[in-house]
């Protein structure tokens, strides 16, 4: 219930944020709209929103849900133009940062000769395609900023008493990010008005630059398209919606979508290419697998795919898990556990380390160590995780999936039959699954099912080419 009281109250002061700077404009387009506004709400606001009575220090209401993005989009529609004909002229833009696509899907899917990477790096290609880096179009902004900033810290000045406006940290967040923001669209308006460009493909609207190159190739009539860069977990970095259309896993995310205020026709059930790798690379062999981290082919390995903030959870678990004799298990660290090294997730990374040394059955999984995540789980039995892609990589791979979770996961509602919050709980499931042959049925309709709704479509990439080419009139 909380949760929901703070995410009304924080669509609610986004609207207001931008209503109440509208006037901090850069070529047209409201600054405001362009924050990542959960970034810059501290952990004691985040609290007091999650009290109603937080309610009244906020100007907009949101009655329900389907009212959220037809607000933000008040401020979105008199920033775009009608999609332009002809457009199949120019060339499609992929923007490198976060779309996540693997190796084979530039090479596979997209036409050097049709298509450019826009990207923070200088290179001549990747992939074979070409290379235009946002650096090379910077344009000297310098003189716009100082204004700016004045005019935002004259408007903060008659908000000290607000709880959210007058936080020192809200107003720090702002301020420092005006003349990132300026840069940003200067940078993407000169790199449209130099260059044809048919599409824009982004792999998220949180990040600024996307975000940016959305909304100026709007303002020229230019499509864009959003990938799904992962479960929805937080509804913040998913809406509003700032591209023509957004290309979602399932009919899961569609209807989360529409119960947004989305309308459908600005929503493609795609997938996303990177898992067509899965059904269309081939992998490591299980004896060169079983070589490579030394286990016994008489085994069934478990594969625990961890999350951050989650470790007593975790550790409690492997300590009951590890006392089957006839398993071997596999931890994989989320990327966030091995690349952002704070307190916790030292704390996680250091108690996975000790089982590894302590058991004989457990790894550590490390994909520098010439493994993919594709390799592992073409390779083991059935993975246990808890709100993770991985599990529905798991699923594509035909393999079993086990939730550990001590909340409620929407994603995996209709796998509820294997999800436990209690990690004995789960012991005792898995160990009646792997001597049950007609609970390993049961698991394989459930897992069919559910790909039917979250997942229909086995490959992406020729959808997302259809979509462009739908945008485009190609």
């Amino acid at each position: 219930m909380k949760r929901e009281i703070y995410l009304n109250n924080y669509w609610a002061l986004f609207l207001d944020f931008i209503d109440t700077f509208s006037e901090i404009t850069y070529q047209g387009i409201p600054l405001p709209i362009l924050a990542n506004f959960y970034q810059y709400l501290d952990p004691e606001i985040k609290e007091t929103m999650m009290d109603p009575g937080f309610r009244k220090h906020l100007q907009t209401r949101i009655s329900k849900d389907k009212e959220i993005q037809p607000k933000f989009e008040q401020w979105l529609k008199p920033l775009k133009r009608p999609v332009l004909l002809g457009l199949n002229k120019g060339k499609l833009l992929l923007n490198f940062d976060y779309l996540r696509f693997s190796l084979n899907n530039y090479t596979q899917y997209f036409s050097p000769q049709q298509t450019i990477i826009f990207a923070r790096f200088r290179k001549e290609s990747y992939q074979g395609i070409p290379v235009h880096c946002i650096k090379d179009y910077k344009v000297e902004v310098t003189s716009g900023i100082k204004n700016l900033v004045e005019r935002t810290k004259k408007i903060f000045s008659f908000f000290s008493s607000h709880p959210v406006f007058g936080n020192q940290h809200f107003i720090n967040c702002f301020i420092t990010q005006i003349p990132v923001m300026i840069e940003t669209i200067a940078s993407a308006k000169k790199y449209f008005d130099q260059e044809d460009c048919s599409c824009v493909v982004v792999g998220t609207t949180e990040d600024l630059n996307s975000r940016v190159l959305a909304m100026v190739a709007a303002g020229k009539g230019i499509p864009s398209i959003c990938m799904q860069h992962g479960l929805l977990g937080g509804p913040e970095a998913f809406v509003p919606v700032f591209t023509t259309k957004v290309a979602c896993y399932g009919k899961f995310e569609r209807d989360w979508y529409l119960n947004k205020g989305l309308s459908e026709d600005c929503i493609a059930i795609i997938g996303h290419p990177r898992y067509d790798d899965i059904s269309t690379q081939n992998h490591m062999s299980k004896k060169k697998f079983q070589n490579r981290y030394n286990l016994d082919s008489s085994k069934k390995i478990i594969l625990l795919a961890t999350q951050p903030n989650y470790d007593s959870l975790w550790n409690e678990f492997i300590e009951i898990l590890v006392k089957n004799s006839d398993s071997q298990i596999i931890i994989k660290p989320h990327p966030w556990e091995t690349s952002r090294r704070t307190i916790n997730t030292q704390k996680s990374m250091d108690s996975y380390e000790y089982f590894a040394r302590k058991y004989p059955s457990i790894r550590l999984f490390n994909p520098k160590q010439g493994v993919s995540l594709y390799d592992l789980l073409s390779n083991i039995d059935f993975t246990v995780c808890n709100y993770s892609t991985v599990g529905l990589e798991t699923m594509l791979f035909n393999k079993p999936l086990f939730i550990l979770s001590n909340g409620d996961i929407d994603y995996y509602h209709k796998l509820k039959d294997f999800t436990r919050s209690n990690p004995a709980d789960l012991s005792s499931l898995i160990s009646n699954f792997i001597d049950n042959k007609r609970f390993q049925m049961l698991a394989k309709n459930k897992r069919e099912e559910f790909l039917a709704y979250a997942y229909p479509y086995k490959l992406a990439g020729p959808r997302l080419l259809e979509e462009i080419n739908s945008l485009t009139l190609k």
